[in-house]
């Protein structure tokens, strides 16, 4: 159960006191945890003690986040690559594939180390004899990005179905929930939505024009069900060339709809968004000299793409400093990768701003991150780092350069902002604090965590417009 409040988050950039840090470092999260409730007790600022109790969650929740022993990594690996050895364990932590941590002394592996390894190491693909043929997924996103090439655009329309409930184990008669679905906005790339059905309750929508949308549905609930929206939507995704030179300034009515840039587009947003001295000298390296904004967030997304290695990651609220993380390690999801890019564009004086949803490809739907930038010649234009790496992984630079100004339309955005409010509060800590995408639920008692609940997106339909 999650009863933190969100503003305790600003206090994430502040150091802990060294008997925290050095317990935990060892892996000894036991005496790491006590230290925390001596320190408690000590005359320290308040935000110290905000930031303390952060850290407690992080000590109960990491370890369950890192399950494997070495030897159960090993058996893990060879139920599908059978001659894997303790050799390529090695291998992998030096090349830095398989994240890990201290426990108790001993390396632990993340829970999801298989399909991190798997994803991106071709050697083991071929030893498991794993299908090298375009998945379907592939082949939908190759034919839609010709098309956006040859036609100069592509549209489609799709019907999703959304939910989410509580699993029965955290179910009780009468309990009073508040559900919080994301929803499309009415910003580029989508056009038109219509809400076609939901759950019965006391419902509020939040208007098109909303960053962060969502419907929210009350309800007291005397047996356990699943709360619901079903909504249709179209996306019109158009090809501009953002790497020809000079640059081509774009009409206004070529221009994606999204608020004009604000001075928080340029600025740090605590705690992830964070000027860091390590951040400013990448940042600085990437620059140089170039006065040309276009040119210098070309430079970044290059890096990324060139440099930065796809991972699954540990709970995005268990990572102090996330764009830092996956600036010093090199790795990082679709939406650690993007925040890289936002943090990077804005320490450089470049407008930049988050978007996410739903990736809804026809094989597959899911969670997605991306990026915004603003230049003023092209306005603002997306950017996702992450699938421009996987074309750098398999050859394909010109679907690596697409994705610098462009994004597919298998996409339903419903934020367009990092870290924004909900329009009917929450009383508890989110599960996501910086995001939502699947969805958030709470009691009148207690917000849910993602072991507590249940959560869908379902693709019913798509079509061509």
């Amino acid at each position: 159960m999650n009863t933190r409040n969100d503003y305790e988050l600003e206090t994430l950039p502040l150091e802990l006191p060294d008997e925290i840090v050095k317990y935990k470092m060892c892996g000894d999260f036991k005496h790491a945890s006590e230290a925390t409730d001596r320190w408690l007790q000590r005359p320290i600022p308040e935000a110290l003690k905000q930031r303390i109790r952060i850290e407690q969650d992080f000590l109960a929740k990491l370890p369950q986040q890192y399950p494997y022993t070495p030897e159960e990594t090993i058996r893990l690996f060879q139920k599908t690559v059978t001659d894997f050895t303790a050799a390529d364990l090695e291998r992998l932590d030096q090349a830095g594939l398989a994240e890990w941590i201290f426990l108790d002394g001993e390396k632990h592996y993340i829970n999801n180390v298989f399909d991190n390894v798997m994803r991106v190491d071709a050697d083991l693909r071929v030893r498991a004899h794993l299908d090298v043929a375009p998945s379907q997924e592939s082949i939908f996103l190759k034919k839609v990005l010709q098309e956006m090439q040859e036609k100069g655009e592509a549209g489609r329309v799709f019907r999703m179905h959304a939910s989410i409930g509580l699993k029965d184990e955290a179910f009780y008669p009468e309990i009073a929930l508040k559900a919080h679905l994301p929803i499309p906005a009415l910003y580029s790339p989508i056009e038109k939505i219509r809400i076609l059905s939901h759950s019965e309750g006391k419902v509020t929508i939040d208007p098109e024009d909303a960053l962060c949308r969502t419907i929210c549905i009350e309800a007291v609930l005397q047996e356990n069900r699943p709360f619901f929206v079903e909504y249709e939507y179209t996306v019109r995704s158009t090809f501009v060339d953002l790497w020809q030179a000079p640059a081509v300034s774009l009409p206004e009515n070529a221009r994606w709809r999204m608020p004009d840039p604000v001075e928080a587009d340029t600025k740090e947003q605590m705690p992830h968004i964070r000027f860091t001295p390590y951040l400013k000298v990448l940042a600085q390296e990437l620059k140089g000299e170039e006065p040309d904004a276009l040119i210098v967030a070309r430079n970044i997304y290059n890096y990324i793409t060139e440099n930065v290695d796809y991972s699954y990651m540990r709970d995005y609220a268990l990572i102090p400093d996330i764009p830092q993380y996956c600036a010093r390690n090199l790795r990082g999801d679709c939406g650690v990768q993007a925040l890289l890019f936002i943090t990077l564009c804005r320490i450089c004086g470049i407008p930049a701003r988050w978007q996410s949803g739903l990736y809804t490809n026809p094989a597959r739907s899911g969670p997605h991150d991306w990026a915004l930038f603003y230049t003023k010649e092209y306005g603002w234009r997306p950017v996702d780092p992450s699938f421009g790496g996987s074309a750098k992984r398999a050859g394909d630079e010109p679907r690596r350069r697409l994705y610098f100004g462009n994004i597919d339309p298998f996409r339903m955005t419903a934020n367009h902002a990092f870290q924004h409010p909900f329009s009917v509060e929450k009383s508890f800590m989110r599960t996501d604090p910086y995001d939502n995408q699947c969805g958030e639920l709470e009691s009148d008692r207690c917000g849910f965590t993602d072991d507590e609940m249940e959560t869908a997106q379902e693709l019913i339909s798509v079509s061509a417009l």
